[in-house]
Formats: C-alpha cells, structure tokens, sequence
C-alpha cells in the first residue's frame, strides 16, 4: 500500500522563503518610494506658502530691500524654524530633505527680485523638484552639489532688467549652475534635463520672484 507524504520538501520552502523575501522586498521600496514623493510634495507646497507670504508682504512695495529669511520666517513663511539665539535675527530653516534653506533679495540697492534657495536636495530628485517648481517660480537656477552658505547666490546672480533676464556673473565653485528656467520663458524639457544630468550627487536649487514679470 502507497503511503501518502504530506509537507513541503526543502527546496519548496526555500523557494517559498524566496518568493516572501522579494515581495517584502518589493514593499519596503514601494514605501520609500511613497515616502520621498510625499517630501517632494512637501517640499513644493512650502515653497509655495513661502513664496506667496513673502510676496503679499511686498505687493505694495517697490522693491525687495531689507528682505531677510528672519522676515520670511516673521511672514509665517515657514512653519519649521529654529532660532539661533535670542534677541539675534538670526534663524535656520531646513526643508523635507533636510538641506538648509536661504531667502535673500538679488544684489542692489533697489531689487527687484528676490530668491529662495533649497541647499542639499538628493540629485535622484531634481527632474521633480524642478518640474513641480516651474509653475510657482518666475526662473529656476540649478547648483550642482549646492553651496555651503544658503545666502551666497545673491551676489553672482545678474538681472537684465530691459530683457529682463538672470544671468550668472560666475564665482560660485567650480561646476557652474544652470539656468533651467528664465523670466520669459517657461521650463523646457531640454533646459530641465541639461541642468538635472550635471546635479552631481546633491544640489541646490534657487526659485527667483521678480517684479520684472
């Protein structure tokens, strides 16, 4: 009389064991997927809040003078800060990602432009980050591997205020940024993709408001 086994064998379990491991796997990079779009999002509506404050602040103004990331943050610009030391206008930001956060006004007595920088955003991110930042930017410069000072941009961006136009002045590292979106004109896929392909492995990105536009 035939006996009749029942169970598994090893190699079935190990298969099976196999099989289990690649969808927990397939999971957890499902979930990390999820997670950094969710900060890039996060990202792009605090950079529209930030933007829309600091703006509505100076509607009425004919420039951008005296604005600092203090103000900004005085704007309810952000709701995420720290302050460095009582009784100081000095303030630190980060954004979802971490990197530090920057607000100056372009270079001169009278601005007519101001920036708001994003230092160390994951170069894998640009393409996004840019694409979702086009439509609350007026331009959008790409700092391959970022910069140190989240402020220090303002000197060696240029306008061109008959154009109007950015240019960059240069001195600002050795890897120049790329302009991925100018005043007058929108983000190309061609602009898009030559400033995200030189991101290195992090970079930092400045959003310019003008009242040029």
């Amino acid at each position: 009389m035939r006996k009749i086994h029942s169970g598994y064998t090893l190699v079935e379990l190990s298969v099976a064991v196999a099989v289990a491991g690649m969808i927990v796997l397939a999971s957890i990079a499902g979930a990390v997927s999820l997670v950094d779009q969710q900060r890039i999002s996060d990202l792009t509506a605090q950079n529209a809040d930030a933007i829309k404050r600091v703006n509505d602040a100076y509607v009425q103004l004919p420039n951008y003078a005296g604005l600092s990331l203090r103000q900004a943050v005085s704007f309810g610009a952000f709701r995420q800060f720290a302050i460095n030391q009582a009784g100081t206008p000095n303030v630190t930001v980060t954004h979802p990602f971490g990197g530090a956060v920057g607000i100056t006004p372009l270079a001169g007595a009278a601005p007519l432009a101001w920036g708001l920088y994003l230092n160390a955003i994951p170069a894998k991110y640009c393409t996004e980050v840019l694409f979702q930042s086009g439509p609350i930017a007026d331009a959008l410069v790409v700092f391959p591997d970022g910069m140190n000072n989240p402020a220090g941009w303002a000197g060696n961006i240029g306008i061109n205020r008959n154009v109007p136009e950015i240019t960059v002045l240069g001195g600002l590292g050795s890897t120049a940024p790329v302009i991925a979106k100018n005043l007058t004109t929108d983000l190309a896929p061609s602009a898009l993709a030559q400033a995200c392909n030189f991101a290195g492995t992090s970079f930092g990105v400045l959003l310019l408001k003008s009242k040029l536009r």
